[in-house]
Parts: C-alpha cells; structure tokens; sequence
C-alpha cells in the first residue's frame, strides 16, 4: 500500500504547485490543503503517514525536504511530532541527508530537555564520527552550540575540517565561539 503523503507530495510535484515552506506569495495552499484533507480534524492519518514513510521514495521526489518539513508544520497536534521523530529514528541510520536534514530543520526546535532531542543527536553524533560528514558535522555545531565543546570527538573533526574550510571556522567561532586558524 502505498504512503498518502508520498502520493500527495508526487502530485503536487507534477502539477507544480508551490511546496516552499513560509511562501509569501501564495502560502503553499494547494499542497497544504491537500495535507489538511489527508489530516483530518485531529491529524491521524498525517501523522500515521508521516511515521510510515519510506525514506529512499521520500527522497526521490523532488523538493521533498520542503514538502517534508510544510507537512510537520501543519500537524494538527503538535506532541505528534515525538511518535513520528520515534519512527524515523532507526531510518535515519541509512540515509545521512535525510537524517541531517531532520535534525538541522526539525529537531534543533525541540526543547533542549527533550528525550527525542537527546536520542536524534546521540545517533546524529555517531553518524558523524563513523563518516565524518562535513554538513552533519556543521548541523550538529549548530544545533548544539556551547554543549557540542563538551563532545570532544565531534571537535576534533571540525577543528580539522575548520583549517582548511572558512565556512566551519564561521560556524565554530558563531556556535561555540572557538576561533580556529586556517592550515
């Protein structure tokens, strides 16, 4: 069977309509209506929808990040979100992007206390140090700000990356106030 959102995200790709999150010119309405029909009064079978996605046909569809994050916005009930964090979490280990993604545009919202927030940016954290990934490297510097000079693994790789990358050392000296000088 398959996901109503990703055939909600299918259409609205092929027919063009806007999926900009925030669009000052026509608001997203026509996929953003379609996602209020989907929900229903109290958002079940969005959030249902949401936890089940397939993350690799999420990820094939075109501008789905946008798509993807208008869809969490408009959740009816905002403590859904933890139950569809829940289920993306084990997913998340196969896809980077889209774990980066949710952790850099999603979870950085949460409240610092958190347990789902702690989980994403354990596994988000392990991710990291197994490949070394510049973007999620970035994305956790800034989500955690401050804390992340207490995870000395994760400093070491972005002090290395900041030698030679103006970008991390921006992003060191503005989230963590470290200033690294280049190689």
């Amino acid at each position: 069977m398959s996901n109503p959102l990703l055939e909600i995200m299918r259409e609205a790709s092929g027919r063009k309509w806007c999926m900009t999150p925030y669009c000052t010119a026509c608001g997203s309405l026509k996929f953003r209506n379609k996602l209020k029909e989907l929900a229903g009064p109290l958002g079940g079978p969005l959030a249902n929808a949401l936890e089940d996605l397939d993350i690799k046909e999420l990820t094939s569809i075109p501008k789905w990040q946008d798509g993807l994050l208008i869809a969490v916005i408009d959740l009816p009930i905002s403590m859904q979100l933890e139950g569809i964090l829940r289920a993306w979490l084990p997913k998340a280990c196969g896809d980077i992007r889209f774990a980066d993604y949710v952790l850099f545009r999603i979870v950085k919202l949460l409240p610092r206390q958190s347990d789902i927030r702690r989980e994403w940016i354990e596994t988000c954290m392990a991710m990291a140090v197994d490949v070394k990934d510049f973007s999620l490297v970035e994305s956790l510097i800034l989500v955690l700000g401050q804390d992340a000079r207490m995870l000395p693994e994760l400093m070491t790789i972005a002090t290395d990356y900041a030698r030679t990358s103006g970008q991390m050392r921006r992003v060191l000296l503005s989230a963590c106030n470290l200033n690294v000088k280049m190689a």
